[in-house]
């Protein structure tokens, strides 16, 4: 894959105006990647192997990227929260602008009921304060639902129930926190219990909501080539997702999923007006080591 995935993925986070997924011009201020591959499988242990250098890769490319889009280096300087691991190998990397915000803590949550960490991929949560107004605290919380598993009747469960229990975490009792990631469900999905009651996923989350439309296609489906039309050719249901409790102190606007794979596959105009015209097929192929899922982007305003 070389460089490609990432001047794919920095170019995206970064506001370069040929994605048509790209919600601003402007670059992020908190980047968070999920499914970040890491050494060790203690719950809340230190991190180690590819994790921390494919952070600090990601962080230099971003900061490279701030100059060479003529972005104003005083507005933009980027820096990571050192994660730990939250499953068999796996964790959640926390890229933020140091200009917007202050990281205050980083922390594994527990089901709080019953003090355990949630099962397989517990839970890792960033909280950052505002530079501009050190008492306005925001939590990220980023989710890697078990997959979909067993017949009809009852495929849903696993990621469902795993959702239902994050009623039970800290973050969900704290508003600005966002829940965000693969959670293997949307909100329309369900399953009927044993009492005959329909169980969705973020149903006992009142306060929490979403701007994504249900059936977002977020997910690639298989290795492409490029004669697959339409992007029920090649993406899934919407897996990935952020549901967040929305304040008067947060003005929430688009939301969406940028289909890379469309604008790298997209030779309508002449000259293309991707960003890789020439390595599309990489692109495309490359999908695999990497993930299977599109970037969601959330733009919102803080008052």
């Amino acid at each position: 894959m070389g460089n490609t995935v990432l001047d794919f993925v920095t170019n995206v986070v970064m506001g370069a105006e040929q994605w048509e997924g790209v919600v601003s011009a402007f670059p992020v201020d908190l980047f968070v990647v999920i499914e970040l591959k890491t050494g060790g499988s203690a719950k809340g242990g230190a991190v180690s192997g590819n994790c921390l250098p494919t952070l600090v890769a990601l962080r230099d490319a971003m900061n490279a990227a701030v100059t060479a889009m003529n972005h104003d280096p005083q507005e933009y300087t980027y820096a990571y929260v050192t994660p730990l691991i939250t499953g068999q190998h796996e964790t959640v990397g926390f890229i933020y602008n140091t200009r917007v915000l202050t990281p205050t803590g980083i922390a594994v949550e527990r089901d709080s009921v019953s003090n355990t960490y949630l099962p397989g991929r517990t839970p890792l949560v960033a909280t950052f304060s505002l530079v501009s107004n050190p008492l306005t605290t925001m939590r990220f919380s980023g989710i890697h639902d078990p997959p979909p598993s067993g017949g009809a009747a009852v495929r849903m469960r696993p990621p469902i129930d795993f959702c239902r229990r994050l009623i039970n975490t800290p973050s969900a009792a704290v508003q600005n926190t966002f829940f965000l990631g693969d959670f293997n469900c949307q909100p329309s999905d369900s399953y009927v219990n044993g009492n005959g009651v329909t169980v969705r996923p973020f149903s006992n989350l009142p306060n929490f909501g979403t701007d994504l439309p249900n059936n977002s296609l977020s997910s690639v489906r298989r290795r492409l080539d490029t004669t697959q039309a339409g992007q029920a050719a090649y993406l899934n249901a919407a897996y990935d997702n952020n549901i967040f409790w929305p304040i008067p102190q947060l003005v929430v606007g688009d939301e969406e999923v940028a289909d890379l794979i469309g604008e790298a596959k997209d030779n309508t105009f002449d000259p293309p007006n991707d960003l890789y015209p020439a390595r599309g097929r990489a692109v495309l192929n490359a999908f695999n080591a990497v993930s299977d899922h599109l970037p969601v982007i959330i733009e919102f305003n803080v008052i």
